[in-house]
């Protein structure tokens, strides 16, 4: 495997884990807690969002992310799909 396409400061800022700060806040701190007590990989994981996705879809209008959704969709579905056929 070759080395990264990106430099590690580009992806520190794509690829982050909860900040532990935000355990502490008001709002999410409750929620954020449960949740490493009942599914600590599912904090964890948060590390693999690329956030860089999130702020071009923001980026977007409503219409738009519904069209991206759907098309997702699709594709999931066409998966479905081909591994049904393959059984």
């Amino acid at each position: 495997m070759g080395a990264p396409s990106y430099a590690p400061e580009t992806l520190a800022a794509y690829f982050q884990p909860v900040h532990p700060e935000l355990f502490a806040d008001p709002r999410l701190g409750r929620l954020l807690s449960k949740l490493r007590d009942e599914d600590p990989d599912l904090v964890l994981a948060v590390a693999d969002v690329d956030r860089s996705r999130i702020r071009d879809t923001l980026g977007l209008t409503p219409e738009e992310r519904l069209r991206a959704c759907y098309r997702v969709a699709e594709t999931f579905q066409g998966m479905r799909v081909v591994e049904t056929r393959r059984r």
